[in-house]
């Protein structure tokens, strides 16, 4: 069971909670272009996948099925990244077919549902196949009831193939996550072959995963604007926190703010984690009533037009860090400046973690946390067992994007136009074995979501407080005024 005090002073903290955030969210607020990344951009994604394919090839994506929360209750629908990377469709159940060598000159088409009086009635009007091609830049639309028909055409005198599958030696299968969709599709087209070999299926996804790995102009403003959005907010978090208060509402502050300023949805749960939670990595239960002397650790990315940022700050309940939590926060930022150090086009992308993970080991040997030769340690990894995590992941339009790390067995360079984090961490719990009291309890991470450069770095959320001292000027300014 957790700990925990009594909640009967809950509601006159939430009272000035919302006293205190009303006018400053309101301050605030930004000036927003159009949800709606550009068509250009998709057209540009979708041109790159094309050429991409080989000839004799097609490409199939399905949209991502609706996912249940409870019982007849569905999460709001998120479609799958691939599918809205290359179409910009939010359609359920749609279908894309990537044809690069079409003779008749259709080498994208789209498959979408048709009209629905009683299923619009509850969901809304969809776009139906006669304003697909237009609406969403395809050489051609239809239902998809149609959509076997126009792969496999049917002919009874005939087992060959015919319609999209003719001469297709490699079909490309993204299946949005929809197994069961995928595994009748490849038995129609296995049924369907005469005494050649069937079509080869190989996943789409592993090359329009590279594809994703280099953002666009399109791709950074939005990225960018997510950014900006979460960093306002994560600085009205950090005015929310307070002994007394929960974690709950100060993610309410941040979440809050985001909604109030476009954001449909977080890139992820947001994270806050108060004293013994702060050395969980995905705390999100966020319950806990915040105690005088804690940490708080607020890790939390809003999604724009789809595409996320990732942030987190740790600061004093208190507005001021303790000599030791002081400690550890000097040495984690002092990691993230110098895996910054290292970012630039050309450079090995394992080169920024390599670079956080010399200082955090040095200032945990420093500290007597550690004890042995610092790079003796970094080259045995034994600094996990306080820094826990990579140091950098790529971001896009999954929080997590994919795309590989490396070239063949060496790490990969880094180019303009990508997109990662950088967060280091310090994680040490109750009870951990020979770590005098003094230290437990105390996690820290600081993550930034950074772009590459032509001459180097820009740190999109840097502007958000991360100097020890502004970090608890900033928590004090949102204290309550005894």
């Amino acid at each position: 069971m957790k700990d925990r005090k009594s909640r009967t002073n809950h509601p006159r903290n939430f009272v000035g909670l919302v006293l205190l955030l009303g006018p400053l969210a309101a301050a605030t607020a930004l000036d927003f272009p159009p949800l709606r990344p550009p068509a250009s951009m998709f057209r540009a994604h979708r041109d790159r996948f094309l050429a991409r394919l080989p000839p004799n090839s097609i490409a199939i994506l399905r949209a991502a099925p609706d996912r249940m929360m409870s019982n007849d209750v569905e999460y709001l629908y998120r479609q799958d990244s691939d599918f809205w990377y290359v179409s910009g469709i939010e359609e359920r159940e749609a279908i894309l077919v990537f044809r690069p060598n079409a003779s008749d000159g259709r080498r994208y088409v789209v498959f979408v549902r048709p009209h629905d009086l009683h299923a619009e009635a509850y969901e809304g009007p969809r776009i139906g196949p006669q304003e697909a091609a237009s609406a969403y830049g395809a050489d051609a639309a239809f239902s998809t009831e149609e959509f076997r028909e126009h792969l496999v055409r049917s002919d009874p005198s005939s087992r060959a193939f015919s319609g999209y599958l003719a001469g297709a030696e490699k079909v490309y299968l993204s299946d949005g996550g929809d197994g069961k969709w995928a595994e009748e599709l490849r038995e129609a087209m296995a049924s369907r072959s005469d005494d050649a070999a069937p079509p080869t299926v190989v996943d789409a996804r592993a090359l329009l995963h590279e594809l994703r790995v280099v953002k666009d102009t399109d791709e950074i403003a939005l990225i960018r604007r997510a950014t900006e959005i979460t960093g306002r907010g994560h600085v009205l978090a950090m005015k929310a926190a307070a002994p007394g208060r929960y974690e709950f509402e100060v993610q309410q502050a941040l979440d809050g703010y985001c909604a109030q300023n476009g954001v449909r949805r977080m890139a992820y749960p947001s994270i806050v984690a108060s004293g013994p939670n702060s050395v969980f990595l995905h705390w999100d239960a966020n319950d806990r009533e915040i105690r005088d002397g804690d940490v708080v650790l607020n890790d939390s990315g809003a999604e724009y037009g789809d595409y996320a940022t990732d942030i987190t700050r740790t600061y004093p309940a208190n507005g001021r860090f303790s000599r030791e939590q002081r400690a550890i926060y000097d040495v984690v930022l002092a990691a993230q400046k110098a895996a910054m150090a290292e970012i630039r086009p050309g450079a090995p992308h394992a080169r920024v973690g390599t670079a956080a993970a010399r200082v955090q080991t040095q200032g945990l040997v420093r500290l007597g946390l550690l004890s042995g030769d610092p790079d003796k340690i970094v080259r045995d990894d034994a600094q996990r067992v306080f820094t826990k995590h990579p140091v950098s992941h790529w971001v896009g339009l999954d929080v997590h994007d994919p795309g590989s790390y490396t070239v063949g067995t060496a790490s990969r360079p880094l180019e303009p136009g990508m997109v990662f984090t950088v967060e280091p961490g310090i994680y040490i719990g109750a009870n951990a074995p020979g770590v005098d009291r003094k230290w437990w309890n105390i996690g820290v991470r600081i993550e930034d979501t950074v772009l590459v450069t032509k001459d180097g770095y820009e740190c999109l959320s840097c502007f958000i407080p991360r100097e020890a001292a502004e970090v608890e000027k900033t928590v004090r300014a949102g204290q309550p005024k005894s």
